[in-house]
């Protein structure tokens, strides 16, 4: 398609990857399409070609995150390789069963430049190829158990919203440059939770509960850095390790309530131990965990009524918090040399100006 083809493909992929992790603002152009003699293709052509990109990266990065991983505790296949299979990252019988609508429930995403709902059949939604079947037994204490906020349970929440964002950055980077700093940081902080899961030192993740009191058909799981802090405080980051929250949104019907759980690493309390306190004292958990989400995740899924009633009308204004918040942007010169690269992030944003509401009673 368009000239892409299987001889020039592994070329094509090596000098796409070697891009710069920016967003382009001007005309200036990178000559790959000159240089593979690449012409336009149309729309459907592009998604067929994306489809098949996101199908490699995924069978690229099929790998087990379990710190004992190795072919002596991983299932095997008849030739002796591990067997991965689809992990959810959120749980499917547990929540997802919960909120879901005649087996389907509801995202968003991106298409031509707005952002729409998306459905999926409850049993592939937030699905990750990370785990084989015998570690991915290490998250039974919040998939069998009910939720008593425990430190080990907390602690597993905040490992599979690491695991899943990470995983699903392997899984793009076959396409993608996220730089070499995306890569030190998987590292440094796997081998924090690796350590911590050998030793079963659940401390290590700090974590603050928050309850809502309803049962919202919302449901979340992820892991970011935050840059300012409720008060548009600048949150300082090292350069050895971005240190990360992780977040759940674990909705309860039997309880009529919706828990969000803040976690981070123990040794990451100067930076994020404000968030909670700022999250009790504001008094507004409804706004403010709908800025941490919406902001931050695309990892989230509702049920399909809700979505339609509350969701639908605020997606371009989600749209617009997602281009401040998650992309970089730059000017880029015709000799590829960046000038100049900044964020749109407000320093005000979780303050909610826009005054975005995912809970929608």
């Amino acid at each position: 398609m368009g000239g892409l083809n299987s001889a020039n493909y592994h070329d094509f992929m090596q000098t796409a990857k070697s891009l710069p992790p920016i967003r382009m603002r001007n005309t200036a152009t990178y000559s790959v399409f000159d240089k593979f003699n690449l012409t336009d293709i149309s729309h459907d052509k592009y998604g067929a070609i994306q489809k098949e990109v996101i199908k490699r990266g995924i069978r690229a990065s099929k790998i087990c995150w379990h710190p004992d991983a190795d072919t002596s505790t991983c299932n095997l296949n008849e030739n002796g390789e591990i067997i991965v299979t689809a992990a959810h990252s959120i749980q499917n019988n547990g929540i997802l069963s919960e909120i879901a609508e005649n087996g389907k429930v509801l995202s968003y995403k991106f298409d031509k430049g707005k952002l729409v709902s998306r459905e999926f059949q409850k049993n592939s939604a937030s699905t990750f190829m990370g785990f084989c079947n015998n570690h991915d037994s290490i998250f039974r204490p919040i998939e069998n158990f009910t939720y008593l906020k425990s430190p080990e349970q907390n602690f597993l929440f905040a490992y599979r919203g690491f695991v899943m964002v990470c995983h699903k950055k392997l899984e793009l980077s076959i396409s993608k440059n996220f730089g070499d700093q995306s890569q030190i940081d998987i590292t440094e902080n796997k081998k924090i939770f690796d350590k911590a899961i050998k030793q079963k030192d659940y401390s290590r993740v700090e974590s603050e509960v928050f309850e809502l009191p309803f049962f919202y058909p919302i449901a979340a799981s992820s892991s970011f850095y935050l840059d300012f802090d409720f008060q548009g405080s600048a949150i300082s980051h090292s350069d050895d390790r971005m240190e990360n929250v992780f977040v759940t949104l674990l909705p309860k019907k039997k309880e009529n309530k919706t828990y969000f759980i803040l976690s981070y690493f123990k040794e990451d309390r100067h930076l994020y131990q404000n968030l909670g306190k700022q999250l009790r004292s504001r008094n507004n958990l409804k706004s403010d965990i709908t800025m941490i989400l919406a902001a931050h995740t695309d990892n989230i899924f509702f049920n399909p009524v809700y979505y339609m009633t509350f969701i639908e009308k605020i997606q371009d204004a989600v749209a617009k918090l997602i281009f401040q918040t998650q992309y970089d942007h730059g000017i880029i010169d015709f000799k590829n040399n960046i000038q100049h690269q900044f964020s749109y992030t407000p320093s005000n944003y979780l303050a909610n100006p826009d005054k975005i509401n995912i809970f929608g009673y």
